[in-house]
């Protein structure tokens, strides 16, 4: 169990990365982005042709880090920025159109054909107080973990982190005291793409490089943010995890079948008790 335990921590942690962008420029930008996982999917396929023009992995990382920053900001720059403020069903279908033209987008590019992107991490099994576990899932809980530190500590203690927070709690307030809100957006959209390459470069190695392999993960993630809670990036984690654990226990000891079901069960049951997710403040409603 222990084994299937750390297993479910190592794939929520990619579905809690992927939920903490979602949520990140929601809260920046009041979108929903449903193109996020194709990020991810376009991020992996730029490693895969670095990798196969001969670049080594430890240039290929940082090099598809830079692409997903520089795609995030590009998104913002010449699309998001005109749906900021309309209504969210407008956004939403704007986010759903790049969803489809990215997948496109990588068939027309790379093709239908799987293809194969090693993993940073050894693959050999490691013996943990008798427990055999990946060390490729270990090294995702230790990559996953570290940048949810990094993220913390600059949210908690740099100047632009504390930007960012006041511009995703009130903009027009921001904008009062100087913040320069068009770039705190451009940098949320830069760091929540940065967020979906490296989910893009962790899973790569466990689903193979296909056009359609985020698309399992994403329905995850979201499910993932709301039962965190939307407004909540730890909240994103947190869910993530629940949801991956959930869901290998269900293919262990119950049924394959339940396998994608039971982590949906999960949130309708804690959303029935919290409506507002398991971190997120409750709105309060005025009349």
């Amino acid at each position: 169990m222990l084994q299937m335990i750390v297993s479910g921590v190592a794939l929520g942690a990619i579905y809690g990365l992927i939920a903490l962008g979602i949520v990140m420029v929601f809260k920046a930008t009041g979108i929903l982005n449903f193109a996020h996982g194709e990020a991810a999917m376009l991020s992996a396929f730029v490693a895969y042709t670095l990798f196969k023009l001969g670049l080594p992995l430890w240039a290929v990382v940082p090099l598809t880090l830079l692409f997903g920053a520089a795609l995030g900001m590009a998104i913002e720059r010449f699309i998001i920025r005109r749906f900021i403020g309309k209504a969210l069903l407008s956004s939403a279908i704007c986010t759903l159109g790049l969803f489809l033209v990215f997948g496109d987008l990588a068939i027309w590019v790379w093709g239908k054909d799987t293809q194969e992107l090693p993993s940073i991490f050894p693959a050999a099994p490691i013996d943990i107080g008798g427990v055999i576990v990946s060390g490729i899932d270990l090294g995702i809980v230790a990559v996953c973990a570290t940048l949810a530190g990094l993220l913390f500590a600059f949210f908690r203690f740099t100047r632009l982190g504390i930007a960012m927070q006041a511009t995703m709690e009130n903009p027009t307030a921001a904008r009062l005291m100087g913040i320069p809100i068009k770039r705190i957006y451009a940098l949320a959209w830069a760091l929540s793409h940065v967020i979906a390459a490296t989910a893009g470069l962790l899973i790569a190695p466990l689903t193979f490089v296909h056009f359609s392999m985020m698309q399992h993960a994403l329905h995850f993630a979201f499910a993932a943010a709301v039962l965190g809670g939307i407004g909540s990036m730890p909240g994103a984690l947190l869910g993530g995890v629940i949801i991956g654990v959930s869901s290998n226990l269900t293919g262990a000891y119950v049924s394959s079948a339940w396998k994608d079901a039971v982590p949906f069960i999960v949130m309708l049951v804690i959303l029935i008790l919290r409506p507002h997710g398991l971190l997120a403040r409750a709105q309060i409603k005025k009349v």
